[in-house]
């Protein structure tokens, strides 16, 4: 796991938990989002998805920097 990837994680985490909490999403929309992207990690549009995400995190990396 590279050590971008990490952080990415633990936010896309905190969100859901968030979102759950204070947010009024449920139990099953979280389920729903997270068995979504195990099944979208495992199709060929992955490779897209991750070179969209990291692009996109470099962007935001060097302007906050």
């Amino acid at each position: 796991m590279s050590s971008l990837q990490l952080p990415v994680l633990l936010v896309l985490a905190a969100a859901a938990f968030f979102l759950f909490r204070k947010g009024g999403t449920k139990l099953s929309h979280v389920l729903v989002c997270a068995g979504f992207g195990f099944y979208l990690a495992d199709t060929a549009a992955a490779a897209n998805v991750r070179s969209a995400l990291d692009s996109a995190l470099t962007a935001v990396s060097v302007i906050v920097s």
